[in-house]
């Protein structure tokens, strides 16, 4: 048994659970979620509640850590040698070795690489597949995308510019790096392209972000779907990325099938010095880093 704690928005449940199947299907074992965590509403400080998201995908079998597994797993937790508990020690790459000694997982931390599922990437690109369909416009937005050299600009905001904690750990890009990806992109791919605009705050982007190229404003209203579904599932479809410190924005490129995409991030992904010091595995080496 794989038991894999959830916690925070989609991206992150996104790398949970890639790791979790990634050790599963190595182990052959059961795949359990914990959602106990994510969804304890317990008031918290400077904290966003989450709900469970994975289920706009099309994930193979598993099952939700149930009471009856949680009391068959803590009493073999404590007289059996055969469970591990894999706790994340930073946001670094783990090698774990000698796993196959056990029999039983419980994962607790966010997983932020690409190596922990590398091995199976391509069945993790087959499991998150959009369960929902786009509607009609969404559609129209969808075809657009396909018709032309589109890049995907996403801005993060929301929590990331107001809430203190988020802003002493994360931080965002500022938008000089904005402006020196889309120059670097455009001398590497040419001028004919079209920019997408996805962002939790258009408006600001509209007011704030100014370029001589077409740019498409996706607004949450119109584009989001059911739990950002749809708005995960454009972002894919862009053949070109330039990214903030997100975890949905980086799924969103990761996911992007064009084998020539191009996919600039910031190389501060952490405003946390010890943080922003264990991301050396958190993107694939064909990726851009820029200031």
């Amino acid at each position: 048994m794989v038991v894999v704690k959830l916690m925070g928005g989609l991206g992150n449940q996104m790398f949970q659970y890639a790791f979790g199947r990634s050790l599963a299907n190595k182990f052959r074992k059961k795949l359990v979620l914990d959602v106990d965590f994510l969804l304890d509403r317990t008031p918290k400080l400077n904290f966003v509640f989450r709900d469970f998201d994975l289920d706009i995908f099309r994930l193979n079998t598993f099952d939700f850590f149930n009471a009856e597994m949680k009391e068959k797993f803590r009493k073999k937790k404590m007289f059996s040698k055969g469970t591990v508990h894999l706790i994340e020690e930073g946001f670094h790459f783990q090698d774990f070795v000698e796993l196959n000694k056990f029999s039983r997982f419980y994962l607790d931390g966010y997983w932020q690489s690409y190596k922990y599922f590398q091995e199976i990437q391509d069945v993790i690109k087959h499991e998150f597949q959009f369960l929902e369909p786009l509607n009609p416009v969404q559609q129209d937005l969808l075809n657009r995308i396909h018709a032309t050299k589109s890049i995907c600009i996403n801005f993060r905001r929301a929590d990331f510019v107001s809430i203190a904690s988020a802003i002493q750990t994360h931080g965002t890009p500022t938008l000089k790096y904005y402006h020196d990806a889309l120059t670097f992109l455009i001398n590497t791919i040419g001028q004919d392209i079209e920019l997408f605009i996805f962002s939790d705050d258009v408006e600001w982007c509209r007011t704030n972000f100014k370029t001589n190229y077409p740019m498409f404003f996706v607004d949450h209203q119109t584009y989001k779907g059911d739990r950002f579904s749809a708005y995960l599932n454009l972002m894919t479809n862009c053949k070109h990325f330039i990214i903030p410190n997100s975890t949905f924005a980086w799924w969103g490129a990761w996911l992007a099938s064009n084998p020539s995409k191009c996919v600039i991030t910031p190389e501060k992904w952490f405003a946390d010095e010890k943080l922003q010091s264990q991301t050396q595995d958190l993107r694939p080496s064909s990726w851009l880093m820029l200031s």
